[in-house]
């Protein structure tokens, strides 16, 4: 089954193109931090996005073909943990006052490597698992703008930080395959069950072609960026989903940036 409508049948069930270089709307205060750190973290975090996006898609897979009726199995939403050998996607279901594996499959990146369906009362969610589909949930009961009919793709995982809280994220997501939304994501710092921090990644939808009507594909996209002094993971994940290079351009610094993937490894450079 197609990855997209896979999703949309758990979650609940493209915006207008974009020129090849176009700008948003209006500009943000730069991040407390220096230019090198946040290079860094959109790099880490646009990374980091993708992996557990490729392990939702791939784990609703293979999950519908092992459990075909998953409404009936009463699946109630998912959580990916990051684990030894890739990512595991675990399905779950109210069990009493918590939740319970349905099942789970690990990805390695390419393909699910192996899964496992659960009995009722095999396995419950662990404190850390619970806390994951708490910040996922309390994501999804924001209201913010999308760039798509269809519900938000979410990807949860934990910072890193002592507060051991989460970024959460709300993708519009990619309805046609050659045309990436660019608008319509949101990222939320959850901690201790509330919202810390949020922001948005532009102001308003911007969807980019990255096939031509042709079916010819560009050297690469193109964008001005207004709300950071850098380009943001959003535009690493972008890369990604692509599989172009994206120039950036940053409006408030009038600075020329190339993200791209090199030696299978993602990477911002400034362009001389």
């Amino acid at each position: 089954m197609n990855s997209f409508k896979a999703l949309a049948i758990l979650a609940g069930g493209y915006a207008m193109t974009a020129s090849p270089l176009a700008a948003q709307d209006a500009a943000a205060p730069a991040p407390q931090m220096t230019e090198a750190a946040a290079v860094q973290q959109a790099v880490d975090l646009g990374s980091k996005i993708y992996s557990y996006d490729q392990a939702a898609w791939h784990g609703t897979d293979a999950m519908l073909e092992d459990l075909p009726g998953a409404r009936k199995n009463g699946i109630a939403g998912w959580i990916v943990n990051e684990v030894a050998g890739g990512w595991e996607t675990v399905f779950f279901r109210l069990a009493g006052e918590g939740y319970e594996a349905v099942w789970a499959g690990v990805y390695d990146g390419k393909k699910v490597i192996r899964a496992a369906t659960y009995a009722p009362g095999e396995r419950a969610l662990t404190p850390a698992e619970t806390a994951l589909v708490t910040a996922t949930q309390l994501a999804r009961s924001q209201r913010v703008q999308g760039c798509s009919a269809k519900p938000f793709n979410t990807v949860v995982f934990p910072t890193g930080r002592p507060d051991g809280g989460f970024y959460a994220y709300l993708l519009t997501p990619q309805e046609k395959v050659g045309e990436i939304p660019f608008g319509g994501h949101h990222r939320f710092e959850i901690v201790a069950g509330q919202i810390k921090a949020s922001r948005k990644f532009t102001n308003s939808c911007l969807t980019m072609a990255s096939l031509a009507a042709d079916g010819k594909r560009p050297e690469a996209l193109s964008i001005s960026h207004l709300l950071d002094p850098v380009p943001t993971e959003i535009h690493v994940f972008s890369v990604y989903v692509a599989g172009l290079p994206v120039y950036v351009l940053t409006a408030s610094n009038k600075t020329a940036w190339a993200v791209e993937v090199s030696g299978g490894k993602p990477r911002i450079r400034r362009v001389e």
